[in-house]
């Protein structure tokens, strides 16, 4: 009877505790190869930035269009006092501790295809400054933008020719506005073109990029720009399915350092045009790799005719070098400026030969 009036005096306090559950406490370890990128993502994320456009509205205007418009979008500019609506979003890099940003063509472009006049940058601290579009290329959809400050955090290039399919790579922006984020991947593929630029060398990745990712980094292990996401394709309702499209570092930095300088870009040419070899055709010709351009036309009083190239000539090599295709070959060359020599390797009638070849400008607008 003592046991059963013990164990019935307890009983309110075993129904009252409930379970519990363990708990950890401890941090990752982030010491752990893989363990975390947490470490790398606070030197890098603030270099990384949110871009919106908007469009001013004249007084006048605004009157017309009350009613139609939602009141909650109109922003008056503290500064100036101007009224505007917002026109777009997107991301960016700071490539530059003096305020450069880079970031896509079509993140700076108003519906009407011209390029935005009020263009604001918002820091990962918070700060938001109004920026200047240094200038922007159409022909790989790259602009460069600058803010007036000093001192910023920013990202550094990487090598993105030895980039390597499989390689880990993070996609960096504010997708569809809900701010700051980062998603994982890899390489998926590189030399990817189609896109309907001029000038496409693409990095492919599954790490997922939405609307609003446009113009942020893809960053690698050590957190250097490998790339800038452009476009992805999708299955009909505009979201990720793990393929997306990144523009090259290497491309990236020739175009930047022309629009920053100049607000243009400089091409180089040599005037000719090819087309790939089949597979089987360089078989038989023994050069046994993809990538061999035959030549389809050289141009009258240009680099490439005055060095001695011909209609016919198979290119196998550029400065020693082997590559993926025309495609590959033409942007390779568009990158060389005016004065420099380059060096292709071909083969004609069965026998190989070099041709040296000083690049000429590109005109402007090709």
């Amino acid at each position: 009877m003592s046991r059963l009036l013990a164990y019935i005096a307890l009983l309110p306090a075993l129904l009252t505790a409930g379970v519990s559950f363990e708990s950890d406490p401890r941090p990752v370890n982030r010491a752990v190869p893989g363990a975390s990128y947490a470490d790398m993502l606070t030197r890098i994320m603030p270099a990384v930035v949110s871009i919106r456009t908007a469009q001013v509205i004249p007084p006048e205007v605004l009157r017309r269009l009350r009613g139609r418009i939602d009141p909650s979008d109109v922003q008056v500019d503290r500064k100036t006092g101007e009224v505007m609506v917002p026109a777009g979003l997107g991301s960016g890099t700071i490539i530059h501790p003096e305020g450069y940003v880079i970031t896509n063509r079509h993140v700076v472009t108003l519906p009407n295809n011209q390029t935005a006049e009020t263009v604001f940058v918002k820091l990962n601290d918070r700060r938001e400054f109004r920026a200047k579009v240094l200038g922007v290329d159409s022909k790989t959809d790259i602009a460069v933008l600058k803010v007036e400050e000093r001192n910023l955090p920013y990202a550094r290039f990487a090598d993105s020719d030895k980039v390597r399919v499989g390689d880990v790579v993070l996609a960096i922006g504010n997708p569809l506005g809900v701010g700051m984020t980062v998603t994982s991947g890899i390489i998926s593929a590189t030399g990817r073109s189609g896109m309907g630029l001029d000038y496409e060398d693409f990095l492919q990745t599954d790490a997922a990029i939405n609307p609003g990712n446009s113009g942020g980094p893809l960053i690698d292990f050590e957190g250097r720009i490998v790339g800038m996401n452009t476009a992805i394709r999708t299955s009909g309702n505009g979201g990720s399915i793990g393929i997306g499209f990144s523009i090259p570092a290497n491309l990236m930095v020739g175009v930047a350092v022309d629009l920053a300088n100049t607000g243009k870009v400089v091409r180089g040419l040599i005037g000719v045009f090819g087309e790939d070899l089949a597979a089987d055709e360089a078989a038989k010709l023994n050069l046994n790799r993809n990538g061999a351009v035959r030549v389809t036309e050289v141009s009258d009083g240009l680099p490439a005719a005055k060095a001695g190239l011909r209609v016919g000539d198979i290119i196998v090599a550029l400065d020693g070098r082997p590559f993926d295709g025309w495609t590959d070959l033409r942007v390779a060359i568009s990158r060389r400026k005016p004065g420099e020599t380059l060096t292709l390797s071909y083969v004609r009638e069965g026998r190989g030969a070099l041709a040296r070849i000083i690049v000429a400008a590109r005109p402007a607008g090709s």
